[in-house]
C-alpha cells in the first residue's frame, strides 16, 4: 500500500512569463511512487493524479488538445469558465468532465476566487499535443514544441527524377479531429446524480455511489477502443460502521482512493490503518485490501481504477476466485492440465 496525506504536500508553482498562465500543482502520483509521464509500460502508474490551484483570473495552460491522452477534471473548491472547442462553460465546486484526445480545452479562474481540481490523466506511451492558438504543436516525448513546415514526403530520401510523382504536403494548421459526441454528455455535476446503494444479502457489507465515468459516457468496467475509458471515477459513501467490500485484491487492477471525509480503516497485509480525509491510498494488482468507515461520520471518498483488459481477484478470506468478464465467482479445485483433453 502506498499513502500519503494530501494537506501536507508542498505546492510547485507553474507561471509563464506574463503570469497569464498561473497555477499551483501537488502531484499526488509521483508522491505514491509514480514516474512522470510514464505509464505501465515504463514502471509507471495506469493513471496520473494531481491536484491543482489556480489563482483568480489566471488560465491553467494554453488553450490545446492531446491527441491520445485522457483526461478528467473535478472541481473541489472555487469556479471559473471552461473553454472546450467552441463552447464557454461556467464551473463550480462539484463539476466532473472528461476530454477525451482531440478535443482542445481550457480552464481559467474566475476573476475573484481561485478554482481548485482534482485531474486524473492516463499515460499513453506517446502523445502529441495541438495549440489551435498559436499554431502550435508538441510531442511527448521528447518534450518539443515546433510549427511546422509543409515538406513533401520524400523530400531529401532521394532525387527526384523527371517523371517522379509528388505528394500534397500536409496541412500545417493545428488542428485534430474532434471528439465524436457533444461535450455536454461528458459534463455532469456530482449533486446532480443519485445515489446508488449497494448490500451483501446480510447486510455486512454496503455502502452508496454515484459512479461518475458512467454519468459521462463510459461503458461499466470497458477498456478504451471498445467503449469504455481508460480509468473509472466513483464517488462513494459509506456510513458510521459500513464496510465497502470483501477483502480482495486484483491481478491486473489498480485502484486508489482519495478521501474527502470521515475516517476510514483500510485493512491490509500489514495491518490496518486509519486514513482521514486529505488522505491518498493506492492499491496495485496483487495487493488485498478492505476499507471501512470507524467514525462518527460519513466517509465519503473518490475511487479511482485503471480498465484493465482482464482481471482476476481473489478473496483470502474465504479463498474464492472471480473473473470480471464473464463474471465468474468461484473456488477451484487442482485438476491436471491435460484431464478431460483426451
Amino acid at each position: 500500500m502506498h499513502a500519503s496525506h494530501a494537506p501536507s504536500l508542498a505546492w510547485s508553482e507553474r507561471r509563464s512569463p506574463s503570469g497569464r498562465f498561473h497555477s499551483f500543482c501537488r502531484n499526488l502520483s509521483l508522491e505514491l511512487g509514480g514516474i512522470r509521464d510514464v505509464g505501465l509500460w515504463g514502471g509507471g502508474h495506469p493513471f496520473d493524479l494531481q491536484e491543482r490551484r489556480v489563482p483568480a483570473g489566471a488560465a491553467i495552460c494554453p488553450f490545446h488538445a492531446h491527441l491520445a491522452q485522457w483526461e478528467t477534471f473535478l472541481v473541489t473548491s472555487g469556479s471559473g469558465t471552461l473553454r472546450v472547442g467552441a463552447e464557454t462553460v461556467a464551473v463550480r465546486a462539484g463539476h466532473v468532465w472528461v476530454h477525451p484526445p482531440g478535443e482542445p480545452h481550457q480552464l481559467r479562474a474566475a476573476a475573484d476566487e481561485d478554482v481548485v481540481v482534482v485531474i486524473v490523466s492516463d499515460n499513453p506511451p506517446l502523445d502529441a499535443l495541438v495549440y489551435p492558438d498559436s499554431g502550435k504543436w508538441g510531442l511527448r516525448p521528447p518534450g518539443v514544441f515546433f510549427r511546422m513546415t509543409p515538406v513533401d514526403y520524400f523530400e531529401d530520401e532521394d532525387l527526384p527524377g523527371p517523371a517522379s510523382p509528388t505528394s500534397t504536403p500536409a496541412n500545417p494548421q493545428a488542428t485534430c479531429p474532434p471528439p465524436s459526441s457533444a461535450f455536454s454528455t461528458r459534463l455532469c455535476h456530482v449533486d446532480d446524480l443519485p445515489w446508488e446503494s449497494w448490500s451483501s444479502p446480510r447486510g455486512r457489507f454496503r455502502g452508496a455511489s454515484k459512479e461518475l465515468s458512467i454519468a459521462l459516457g463510459a461503458q461499466r468496467n470497458t477498456p478504451t477502443g471498445l467503449g469504455g475509458h481508460p480509468f473509472d471515477l466513483e464517488w462513494g459513501r459509506l456510513l458510521p460502521g459500513e464496510c465497502g467490500c470483501p477483502y480482495h485484491s486484483h491481478s491486473a487492477q489498480w485502484e486508489l482512493f482519495l478521501f474527502v471525509g470521515g475516517t476510514a480503516s483500510v485493512r491490509t497485509p500489514l495491518g490496518t490503518f486509519v486514513h482521514r480525509a486529505g488522505d491518498v491510498v493506492l492499491h496495485p494488482p496483487g495487493e488485498p485490501h478492505q476499507f471501512s468507515n470507524t467514525g462518527t461520520d460519513d466517509l465519503i471518498y473518490l475511487l479511482i481504477a485503471d480498465n484493465p483488459l482482464a482481471d482476476i481477484w481473489h478473496y483470502p478470506d474465504s479463498d474464492k476466485w472471480g473473473f470480471r468478464s464473464p463474471r465468474k465467482i468461484f473456488r477451484a479445485t487442482d485438476t491436471d492440465y491435460w484431464e478431460g483433453e483426451e
